[in-house]
Order: C-alpha cells, then sequence, then structure tokens
C-alpha cells in the first residue's frame, strides 16, 4: 500500500480517515475473520493534491524619495586682527566758553590758497619759547612776562632771562642799537674756573678778559697776549690740586696783582665755546654754552670795564 501523505498545506481531515482505515485492518487482520469488502473504498486511497495558489498582488512601487541635498556648511574664516600701536586714550574736551567755528564755504579754485592761509593764522597754536631755570649767583625768580618798555626785547635765550626779571630793564636797560631791532654777536669765547671767581674771555676788537670775583663785582681788561713776543707761562709753582693760569689769562693774572690775589690759582683748564653777544644800554649778555650759562654784566655808571655780575642757566 502506498501511502500518499498530504503536504504541510493540506487540512487535518483526510489525514483522519486514512488513519481510521489502518486500524481497521489491522483489527480485522488479527481476528482471522475475513476481511469484509468495504464496498466504495478503493485500494489506494487517492487524496486530492493540494495546490497552493500564490496570488501575488502587484505593489505599484511609491516614488522613490529624492534626496534633498544639505547645503555644506560654510566655512567661516577666522578674521586674525593684528593689534595696532598702543593707542593712547584722548581726553574728551570739557564745554568751553569758546565758540565753536563756524562752517566754512568750500574754497574756489581763485581764492583756496588766501582761505587755507586765513584759517591756519585763526587756529593757530602759539607755542611760547622754553624758560631758562635761573641758577648760580643772583637766582632770578620764576619767569613772569615783564612789560620792559623796549620797543624791541632782546632776541632768543635773552629775551627769556630779560622777560623772567623785570628789574633788568632798569639796571641794563634796553638792547642796542635803540629803536631798531638787536644786533646779536657771535663770537668765540673762552673760561677757566679759579679758587675765587671765574675769568672769560670773548673775541672782539680788542679782544676782552673779564675777572669775575666771587663777590658779585667784575672787572674787564683788554687782551694784549701775543703769542709771538709773550710767555705763554710764567713758570709758577701751583699747589697740589691748582692749576698757573696761561696766555692770555696768564699774562692778565700775572701783570694785575687785584686778578692773582682776588682769583687765586686755576682750578681747571681752559674751556672754548662759541657765543652769543648782546650788548644793552648799560650792560652785556653773554651766552657761555661751554658752561650751559647766560653771563649778565651790568656796567658802573658810566664805566662798561666794571660793575657787576650774575650768571643764569640757559643757552641763546
Amino acid at each position: 500500500m502506498t501511502a500518499i501523505f498530504p503536504t504541510p498545506r493540506q487540512t487535518k481531515k483526510p489525514m483522519y480517515r486514512m488513519i481510521v482505515l489502518v486500524i481497521l485492518l489491522a483489527l480485522a487482520a488479527c481476528s482471522g475473520q475475513p476481511t469484509p469488502e468495504v464496498l466504495g473504498l478503493p485500494t489506494v486511497a487517492a487524496l486530492p493534491t493540494l495546490t497552493a495558489t500564490v496570488t501575488l498582488t502587484s505593489v505599484t512601487p511609491s516614488a522613490t524619495p529624492t534626496a534633498t541635498a544639505t547645503a555644506a556648511p560654510t566655512e567661516t574664516p577666522t578674521v586674525t586682527v593684528t593689534p595696532s600701536a598702543t593707542i593712547t586714550d584722548t581726553p574728551t574736551p570739557t564745554a568751553s566758553n569758546t565758540p565753536l567755528p563756524t562752517d566754512t564755504p568750500a574754497p574756489t579754485a581763485d581764492n583756496e590758497g588766501l582761505l587755507a592761509l586765513a584759517l591756519t593764522a585763526a587756529f593757530a597754536t602759539v607755542i611760547p619759547m622754553p624758560t631758562a631755570a635761573p641758577t648760580a649767583a643772583g637766582a632770578l625768580p620764576g619767569v613772569t612776562v615783564a612789560t620792559t618798555g623796549c620797543a624791541f626785547p632782546p632776541p632768543g635765550g635773552f629775551g627769556v632771562v630779560f622777560a623772567s626779571d623785570p628789574t633788568l630793564v632798569q639796571q641794563i636797560g634796553c638792547p642796542t642799537p635803540l629803536g631798531q631791532a638787536p644786533i646779536t654777536a657771535t663770537v668765540s669765547s673762552a673760561s677757566q674756573n679759579y679758587e675765587r671767581g671765574v675769568m672769560v674771555w670773548t673775541q672782539g676788537a680788542p679782544p676782552s678778559i673779564y675777572a669775575l670775583f666771587s663777590g658779585g663785582r667784575f672787572q674787564r681788561y683788554d687782551d694784549t697776549y701775543n703769542a709771538g713776543t709773550d710767555p705763554a707761562s710764567g713758570g709758577e709753582q701751583p699747589p697740589p690740586g691748582l692749576i698757573e693760569p696761561v696766555r692770555g689769562f696768564g699774562k692778565v693774572w700775572r701783570t694785575f696783582p687785584e686778578v692773582r690775589g682776588g682769583l687765586g690759582w686755576a682750578r681747571d683748564n681752559e674751556q672754548g665755546g662759541s657765543s652769543a653777544a648782546q650788548a644793552f644800554e648799560r650792560g652785556q649778555m653773554i651766552a657761555l654754552p661751554q658752561r650751559g650759562e647766560i653771563l649778565i654784566l651790568i656796567y658802573d655808571a658810566g664805566n662798561p670795564n666794571s660793575g657787576t655780575w650774575r650768571t643764569v642757566a640757559g643757552t641763546f
């Protein structure tokens, strides 16, 4: 007997029928009884074959989604800031009563230069001359602008000294020539320090030597030294640490006892320079750059060869 086994897709009912038929046949064989004819039962049970029907359902694919391009982020360049030179904060100007300048019309080609000069003059800042700090003998007070009464003030550093001491105009008068722009001479000069004062030589016609005594008095002498005929030195033996004056200073020092006795021995060598000299009605100013001083000579009445002296720090 060939058994036809249903496929897994068949139902369970045909299987039950086959099992019952097998059991009945087994029982009949065991009892010895003739196997009753089973009518209507085929020798071979032909079971219907179930054919699996696969129904394909047409699936309409949906539209393929279109990929949306995402814009790549744009790289922002890093800006490197190079620091500039250190900036000094400018103080904010405070309000003042000074009226603000009004708008000026744009200059035309014809008057542009004139208007530019006018504006420059209107807003130009006048820078005062530097003030020389007074030092040495007869120190001057703080700088104040004095009304001198002179038609022309002295030039340069002389003018600073003149304005700093209102008494000078009474002592030495106005710069000469009077009523005209002052004439300042440029001359060679030399100076030398002594135990009790200073000697100053200035070039001129004739050259002059001033003995400045420490008591505040001066005496002027003509420089008559001649290198061809006069000895440079008198052969004096100074004390230790001191110097014998030579050449023009030495000749005056040896010739006039009041100079040797009043000044004593020289303390150092001569120092030369180029000086500015300004004459006044009753005195003179001499700038000594080698000393950083301005020498003020105030003449005795009617005598330009003697008088009083003092110095102030400054240059021409």
